[in-house]
């Protein structure tokens, strides 16, 4: 999970398990499970846009024996995690580049 912004309570699942400067900015990173192991990276700094790249984020996990090499991305989302009252995401672009 890559979150881009911490507000109003929503926070990521487990522990903090250090800290990684990727893609110009410092992310927290935690790792927890909930019946599948879930690892979190989470900007300090709020954002409302943002440019990864996902192969930097899941080789940091890699050098930190949280995933193993031999795994592949499956899926790819965007949205919101609502967990009080209601919410709402505007998105004026979204898009995914593989290769």
């Amino acid at each position: 999970m890559i979150r881009l912004d911490r507000q109003g309570g929503a926070g990521p699942l487990g522990t903090k398990y250090g800290s990684v400067g990727l893609d110009g900015a410092m992310r927290d990173s935690y790792q927890g499970d909930i019946g599948w192991h879930v690892c979190s990276f989470v900007r300090q700094a709020n954002t409302t846009k943002a440019s990864l790249n996902i192969d930097d984020l899941t080789q940091a996990l890699v050098r930190r024996k949280l995933l193993s090499d031999d795994k592949c991305l499956s899926g790819i989302e965007s949205g919101t995690e609502i967990f009080k009252g209601s919410g709402r995401l505007d998105t004026k672009a979204y898009s995914v580049d593989i290769g």
